[in-house]
């Protein structure tokens, strides 16, 4: 286990910006980095990317202009390799606003709202979501199932409109889609603010 170890990168066709030096990434790499070599970074931003092939194959999913207007130091969230304490100790160290780009299903807006500075989802349009959970073919039922009794109370209670706004619909749909979705077709993810109502 990489144990305090972390998995970072930045957007495609965007530097590093770490310790006062600037580092230009290859397509489909990251930087492997010990959380105390982390002194400072110039990002404005951190995204948490749940699933390690959306993480690594980035390039591959379609970005919102508005996206890299966050400048994102991008975080893989963790695994059996690389752990999620870790990025927790990251978030509380940096200090920034907190954007998730997870699975949308019960334990994947319960992590999400959990995080200390939580900002919101990078998503498709929720008219969007709504499609995939209408689509057998790309819907999960199983992931709810399993999921809800874990999940259904930080859900219900949660003081986010972004939130409470996919978790109704998942919910109605008693579904979850894995994120695995956006690195095909023409999908189009946005920033959808934790603290608005609205999905921009």
């Amino acid at each position: 286990v990489k144990k305090n170890r972390l998995a970072i990168k930045s957007l495609p066709d965007s530097p590093l910006k770490l310790n006062g030096q600037i580092f230009r990434l290859p397509v489909n790499s990251h930087c492997d980095l010990a959380l105390d070599n982390i002194a400072n970074v110039e990002h404005g931003s951190i995204w948490i990317i749940e699933n390690y092939r959306c993480f690594d194959c980035l390039d591959s999913i379609k970005l919102h202009a508005l996206a890299a207007q966050t400048e994102p130091l991008v975080v893989f969230r963790g695994d059996n390799v690389y752990q999620a304490r870790t990025v927790l100790s990251l978030i509380e160290k940096l200090q920034l606003p907190v954007w998730v780009m997870g699975d949308l299903d019960p334990k994947g807006l319960s992590i999400a709202q959990s995080y200390p500075s939580f900002a919101g989802l990078i998503a498709p349009d929720i008219t969007v979501l709504e499609g995939y959970l209408n689509d057998t073919r790309k819907s999960n039922p199983k992931l709810y199932e399993k999921q809800l009794a874990g999940c259904r109370h930080a859900l219900s209670g949660t003081r986010y409109p972004i939130i409470k706004a996919f978790w109704l619909l998942i919910k109605l749909h008693q579904a979850g889609i894995v994120q695995e979705h956006w690195l095909l077709g023409d999908t189009i993810l946005k920033m959808h603010p934790a603290q608005t109502g609205s999905v921009k």
